[in-house]
């Protein structure tokens, strides 16, 4: 609802004083409540009214043909032009007009039957013409306004045709005057009761709905920012396994751990700001890289990023993505150094096996992996060379039959002892990358290379 909106109601109309809520209210209102209502307590309405023509045979049988014709031949017509209306799609805007039109269809053609009726037949067929300026909201959904108006007519022709044929006796003239103005009048109090509650309706559901849209809106927030921590797959676990451990086993993955060199050396140079801002430019474009291949963002420590293939959800390959993701790594961090001047770049491992992956903690939820495939990609960043891309012998036989790798040699790896590792330098289909950073030096002539290679 619009806060501008005034939701104060007429004293005597029971309308919203502000037009745009009384409009929608009138078209929520005939939707929801007037036009199945009245296309059946109207329809009924007409049938029980021609139906009568037994009573009047009964009743008043030396008019019975008068009677007849003003019951099927003036009110049937107009029972049949609303009818049509109300099931036309111009019916709304002439809803009350066309209940008037059936309420004083009534009333005519009972209150003329009493004006030419023997004495019982007066009170009997006026007391009819009471009973319906009662009904109108009840059967009619007549508003306040048209009730009102309603009872005034029903009096204009009983006097009319009182004064003209009847010729009633004053004390009796006013009586039946008095007790259709008192009916009636109580049927505009029921109108405006009526009314007054079908807008407090419409004003609570109003509420009830902004309330959920704003749920919805909360919900959609909070689902987005549960994405932005948790893949899809392990965040709509969660809310469905709510206190339940979420932990899988993966037979094979493959992990990726960069490393910026020299970054916390230039942090200290630089001004907060524009470390955030280097930082987050460099992790956003990978965030783009892994949604782009398909790859989970496992996290950031520091100025190092994980990245993992083949999980929450299975990917036969998941080597080669993160083989493809390294080397897009490798490429943005040459651009990134030619627009700062001065060089940035990553030093990358990758290794591919077997991991357990789960959610972990109760505040702060992460997506994490364990496992000694874990720590081996680790190993691979940290005994590796910057610029370069260092993977173990499992993810090269992976990939070496699509991208150009050579061959580092062993390397004795803290924790791990001597293993046999790869340099990953392109796509085969590509010439080498000119942007990658020079092989390692060549062994020496004790067999132990630089950086701790030993070659085969």
């Amino acid at each position: 609802m619009a806060p501008d909106m005034d939701v104060r109601t007429h004293r005597v109309l029971a309308t919203f004083l502000d037009p745009r809520l009384e409009r929608q209210f009138r078209a929520d209102y005939f939707e929801r409540s007037v036009k199945s209502f009245t296309r059946f307590s109207i329809g009924l309405s007409a049938v029980a009214f021609l139906a009568y023509g037994i009573h009047d045979l009964l009743v008043i049988p030396s008019i019975r043909s008068f009677a007849w014709a003003l019951r099927y031949g003036v009110f049937g017509p107009v029972a049949v032009l609303v009818t049509a209306l109300m099931h036309s799609r111009k019916y709304e805007p002439w809803h009350q007009p066309a209940m008037l039109v059936f309420g004083m269809g009534c009333n005519v053609v009972v209150i003329a039957i009493a004006a030419v009726a023997p004495t019982h037949g007066y009170f009997i067929y006026n007391s009819f013409a009471i009973l319906f300026v009662t009904l109108g909201p009840l059967v009619a959904k007549m508003n306040v306004f048209t009730q009102a108006l309603y009872t005034l007519l029903t009096v204009f022709v009983y006097v009319l045709f009182d004064v003209v044929l009847v010729h009633a006796e004053d004390r009796v003239r006013v009586s039946m005057i008095l007790t259709i103005v008192v009916l009636g009048g109580i049927g505009t109090l029921v109108a405006h009761q009526l009314e007054l509650q079908a807008r407090e309706g419409f004003l609570q559901r109003r509420t009830i709905y902004e309330q959920m849209d704003q749920l919805d809106h909360e919900k959609g927030k909070s689902d987005a920012l549960l994405l932005n921590i948790l893949p899809a797959k392990i965040a709509e676990r969660l809310k469905r396994e709510q206190g339940r451990t979420i932990a899988d086993g993966f037979a094979q993955v493959t992990v990726l751990f960069s490393d910026i060199v020299g970054f916390t050396k230039m942090a200290e140079r630089l001004a907060p700001s524009e470390v955030v801002r280097r930082l987050n430019a460099i992790f956003s474009t990978f965030d783009d890289m892994a949604d782009r291949l398909g790859l989970e963002k496992i996290k950031t420590i520091g100025d190092a990023y994980m990245v993992a293939g083949g999980l929450p959800t299975s990917k036969d390959d998941h080597a080669h993505a993160v083989s493809e993701m390294a080397l897009e790594m490798c490429r943005y961090m040459e651009e990134f150094s030619r627009e700062l001047g001065e060089p940035v770049r990553v030093r990358i491992g990758v290794h591919t096996g077997p991991v357990v992956a789960g959610v972990i903690g109760k505040k702060k939820f992460i997506y994490d992996v364990w496992g000694d495939t874990v720590n081996t990609a680790s190993r691979m960043e940290s005994h590796g060379i910057e610029g370069r891309i260092q993977v173990t012998e499992a993810t090269y036989e992976r990939i070496k039959d699509h991208y150009d790798l050579e061959e580092r040699g062993e390397i004795d790896v803290k924790g791990k002892g001597l293993m046999k590792t790869y340099w990953l330098r392109g796509r085969r289909d590509r010439l080498a990358t000119p942007w990658l950073a020079p092989p390692p030096q060549a062994a020496s002539t004790n067999g132990a290379g630089g950086n701790g290679v030993r070659v085969k």
